[in-house]
């Protein structure tokens, strides 16, 4: 009986090394039955446009792209994944959070983003109060002093896509409005 092995060759000049370190979490989580999903170039794009199209029709500065974010908010998604059972903010964490979730991964994960954009028809322009749930995600999209966003997805056992993404500086302070 032959035996054969697999070498990789990794040229860490022209790869970052949180690919390397998410490549080795893939194989780490799915013996678990999670499933990390690498947000690649063109997602990342995609994503960022989705935030950003809401923040240009208010003349509000755009996101920039946080590898930092992305990884803590990639993190959380797994461990949602991990749990398989529903949505919930991580306890308080300097940043802002939004969440979604789907029945399967979406071909875009942009989508959950459309979803927090879709909350803009219940926005009255007012400043943020105890009634804020029904616009929370919207809100943290636009907000004004928000510069930073970074976001991970996950699948878990049942298939469940969750993603996750955090802001940076936060926002929906209640008693300020957004812009």
């Amino acid at each position: 009986m032959k035996s054969y092995s697999i070498h990789f060759i990794i040229n860490f000049q022209n790869m970052k090394t949180q690919i390397l370190l998410a490549l080795l979490l893939i194989g780490l989580v799915k013996a678990f039955g999670q499933q990390f999903l690498v947000i690649d170039t063109a997602m990342r794009s995609s994503i960022l446009k989705e935030h950003n199209k809401e923040r240009q029709l208010l003349n509000i500065p755009d996101l920039i792209w946080s590898d930092e974010l992305a990884e803590y908010a990639a993190e959380w998604a797994l461990e949602l994944a991990e749990a398989d059972a529903g949505i919930h903010h991580r306890e308080s964490n300097g940043f802002g959070e939004n969440i979604s979730w789907f029945s399967r991964a979406p071909y875009d994960f942009s989508s959950g983003v459309s979803l927090w954009n879709e909350e803009k028809k219940y926005f009255r322009n007012k400043a943020i109060g105890n009634d804020w749930a029904k616009t929370g995600h919207y809100t943290q999209v636009i907000w004004k002093n928000t510069q930073r966003v970074g976001c991970g997805c996950a699948l878990g056992a049942s298939k469940t896509f969750f993603f996750v993404c955090n802001y940076d500086p936060p926002g929906n302070y209640v008693g300020q409005k957004p812009y």
